[in-house]
């Protein structure tokens, strides 16, 4: 009369039968957000779904969980990068042919080399200009002693511009234009390689020609300009914030001002514009050399003003 409610012998034969995996597929075990490495060159380079900011922004979580972004450990990734990847990013600010941001740092921006160039340019002007000088005075008769108020100021104008502005580009981009394309390191890495061609130039004005040293400043500040402004332009203005296209002139002013900086304070040649005259040089025997030298060759003298 009674059936059984479950037949075990079914239910055994069912567990040992063979099942169709076929459908099945093993994921890679990639990370969220980011795109698989056997992905297409082109799928990597337009994922939107990862920006730069959305890349920082994620470091910054993991840092505040971690101990804030006071942490060494925060920065560790940005600082692991070889010389010869640092090199490759310097030269190619001076034949800015490509989207710096998307095709150079390719999506791994560094603090290494925003560091280390503009560093690098703090000594170069230094050297440079103190040179420069001391041959001017050796020239002129006069005594030379290093002044390291020069130094005090190239640091304090270079590292300014190379790491200070950049964090205030970034803040008008995000609060002001509304982008988050760029990332604060993506705006770093831009003016600190930047500088690049700043270093060149500062040796090069070290020859012994007027015309060719301003003409040589000059040029490497519409480089660097336009380096600048060709990979800024397009993310300031496609903005969602209209106004906020205004920042490109900021950009563009506020470099051209730094280029004027670096000519009347360091590149111009002969005793600058921060040079300190030494005191107690005596009125006596270096003014009767000087004025001397002036009477026994004007022509001379007007040459060396020409050249140093």
């Amino acid at each position: 009369m009674s059936s059984p409610i479950f037949d075990v012998d079914d239910r055994s034969n069912d567990n040992l039968a063979f099942q169709n995996f076929g459908s099945t597929t093993i994921s890679a075990d990639v990370p969220s957000g980011r795109i698989s490495p056997s992905a297409s060159p082109n799928m990597r380079a337009s994922a939107g779904l990862y920006d730069a900011e959305q890349r920082f922004q994620s470091g910054l979580n993991g840092a505040t969980k971690s101990g804030g972004v006071l942490n060494l450990d925060f920065y560790t990734g940005y600082f692991d990068v070889d010389t010869l990847t640092v090199l490759t990013r310097c030269w190619k600010t001076l034949l800015p042919r490509e989207n710096y941001v998307e095709e150079v740092l390719a999506g791994v921006p560094d603090l290494y080399g925003p560091f280390w160039v503009p560093t690098t340019l703090i000594f170069s002007l230094f050297l440079t200009s103190s040179l420069s000088t001391s041959i001017t005075a050796y020239l002129d008769g006069d005594s030379y002693t290093y002044d390291f108020t020069r130094l005090g100021a190239a640091v304090s104008l270079v590292y300014a511009y190379s790491l200070g502005l950049p964090l205030v580009i970034w803040a008008a981009l995000k609060y002001w234009a509304g982008s988050t394309e760029r990332s604060p390191v993506d705006i770093v890495s831009l003016y600190g390689y930047s500088t690049t061609v700043w270093i060149i130039t500062s040796w090069l004005t070290l020859l012994p020609f007027a015309p060719l040293r301003l003409f040589l400043s000059f040029a490497a500040t519409g480089l660097s300009l336009f380096f600048l402004t060709r990979n800024l332009y397009p993310v300031i203005t496609t903005a969602p914030n209209v106004s906020a296209r205004l920042l490109i002139v900021g950009v563009a002013a506020l470099h051209l001002i730094m280029g004027m900086a670096l000519w009347w304070g360091f590149l111009a040649g002969g005793k600058g514009a921060l040079h300190t005259p030494t005191l107690g040089s005596g009125d006596g025997a270096g003014a009767g050399a000087g004025t001397g030298g002036e009477m026994d060759d004007p022509a001379g003298d007007a040459l060396r003003r020409w050249l140093f």
